[in-house]
């Protein structure tokens, strides 16, 4: 009897939960969907590299074509050179795409190294690099007002007249604003000299920059673009001229229409822009060196 009634027991049990299996709970089981797996990202766009604005571009020509050997547009502040190729028929070329700053056009010709300069009195080399908003005088905004010949007077009286090392000294180019200038300096020192051997000679080429504060001008910056310890012999044969013409170009964030250089390259270096010789200068081993930063620990 007791076995009946255990059986009856379990058979009861198995019929109830068979029940709870087929109520709500069952039902929900069965009737919710499979799981989905996250639906698969959207092929990244491609992006499309943007392309330069067509004003920081600077083209021209060089006439005649035959006396260009190469060229390439230099910004000296960042010492960026860029390679220029001039058609060898028309003298025609185009550079796009230029990172913002000041360049100068660098040619090598068949008497030697042509090289463009810029002769805007600015404060500083970064002038180029300042966003219009934050533009002053003395820095970025353009120097204004004329130049006078009074002024020009007393800039040269502080070249020639201030005692120096050197004992020949001549500007080969001066210009400059109301309250701003800036002279390319030629200085030589050929007598003797601590240390000197044969003819040996130091030449420099400099940028002189001048400020004018209560009607009185005063040097400010200089910068020191090349120097040589060497043969008179030897310097007297490079052929090397500076040509304001050729440099300056700014390529500034609010510039509209591309640079543009129309240059006709004489047959020989002019006398009073630079030497007349007839031979390349070694100019990259008379750029000054710049010292290495200190290490401050920090």
């Amino acid at each position: 009897m007791a076995r009946c009634m255990l059986v009856g027991l379990m058979v009861a049990g198995a019929a109830l939960l068979a029940a709870g299996m087929s109520g709500p709970a069952a039902q929900s089981s069965a009737k919710s969907p499979a799981a989905k797996s996250p639906p698969a990202p959207a092929p990244a766009l491609e992006k499309k590299p943007e392309q330069p604005p067509a004003a920081r571009t600077i083209r021209g020509k060089l006439t005649p074509p035959d006396r260009v050997r190469k060229a390439f547009l230099w910004e000296r502040s960042m010492d960026l050179r860029v390679p220029v190729a001039v058609d060898p028929k028309t003298g025609e070329f185009e550079v796009r795409g230029l990172r913002l700053g000041t360049y100068d056009l660098v040619i090598e010709t068949p008497w030697g190294r042509l090289e463009g300069i810029d002769m805007t009195p600015k404060v500083s080399d970064y002038d180029a690099l300042v966003p219009p908003p934050y533009r002053t005088e003395d820095l970025g905004r353009p120097a204004e007002g004329s130049f006078a010949d009074e002024d020009r007077k007393a800039v040269r009286r502080i070249i020639c007249e201030v005692k120096r090392y050197e004992n020949k000294i001549r500007d080969l180019y001066l210009s400059g604003s109301a309250d701003k200038a800036v002279a390319l300096v030629e200085l030589m020192m050929d007598g003797d000299f601590v240390g000197r051997k044969g003819d040996e000679i130091t030449w420099r080429i400099e940028l002189w920059y001048y400020e004018k504060n209560y009607d009185a001008w005063t040097t400010f910056r200089m910068r020191c673009l090349y120097r040589f310890r060497i043969s008179k012999a030897a310097w007297q044969t490079w052929g090397w001229q500076f040509e304001p013409a050729l440099g300056g170009f700014d390529i500034t964030v609010d510039r509209k229409e591309p640079a543009t250089v129309d240059y006709t390259i004489s047959d020989k270096p002019v006398p009073e822009k630079g030497l007349v010789g007839s031979q390349l200068p070694p100019a990259d081993k008379g750029r000054p060196k710049e010292p290495p930063p200190t290490d401050t620990g920090q």
